[in-house]
């Protein structure tokens, strides 16, 4: 199913900036009972029992051919607004989430790699995630640089050792960011492994 924002446009912005909206309430991602006030406006969902920490770091799923490298690491107070017909601010809400960036290599080409890449600003085109107390897994939006598309994925964490997550692109729930023609081509919709994959932590 292609997603598409109509009537609003969606912006994502880390915090610091100037003229940022005020915090209006508090909740907590941990706390069962706050997951229906966590996007309510002015609210800030924080991450009180540090439920992000198990899933920061790099991981690599390393098979046929394919090599996939992903790097989660925190973002604090994370500020998502909706505009609606220009104007500013009509809604916001903030939240503790966590930012990804990824290698891709198949066949010896590099597809992708923003690994080191510093990130000044958090946009429309940032993979991003967080987790609720409700769920058991973490889950986002992750950008397909190759194909310009953005897709839904979950992360669970896999108890044991060596450290392992179970990562999961949706291929049904997605946004194109290119004209149809574009997407056909009859190349699969994501370059990034779609379905669930298991991925090893290597630092």
């Amino acid at each position: 199913m292609k997603i598409q924002l109509q009537l609003y446009i969606l912006l994502r912005c880390a915090f610091g900036f100037s003229q940022q909206p005020p915090i209006l309430s508090v909740t907590s991602l941990a706390n069962t009972e706050h997951d229906a006030t966590l996007t309510i406006n002015g609210n800030y969902a924080i991450d009180t029992n540090n439920d992000r920490n198990q899933y920061v770091g790099t991981w690599e799923y390393n098979q046929n051919g394919i090599i996939f490298q992903l790097k989660i690491e925190k973002a604090d107070q994370v500020i998502t607004i909706i505009e609606s017909n220009g104007t500013t601010a009509a809604h916001y809400n903030y939240c503790d989430e966590v930012i990804l960036r990824y290698k891709l290599v198949k066949n010896d080409i590099t597809l992708n790699n923003n690994l080191d890449q510093a990130v000044t600003s958090i946009t429309t085109s940032t993979s991003y995630g967080f987790k609720q107390a409700s769920s058991d897994f973490l889950r986002g939006r992750i950008f397909d640089y190759t194909r310009n598309v953005v897709g839904s994925y979950t992360i669970k964490k896999i108890i044991g050792a060596p450290q392992k997550i179970l990562f999961n692109l949706s291929r049904f729930n997605y946004k194109q960011h290119n004209p149809d023609t574009f997407y056909q081509d009859g190349q699969p919709l994501f370059t990034i492994p779609v379905g669930e994959i298991e991925m090893v932590k290597i630092n």
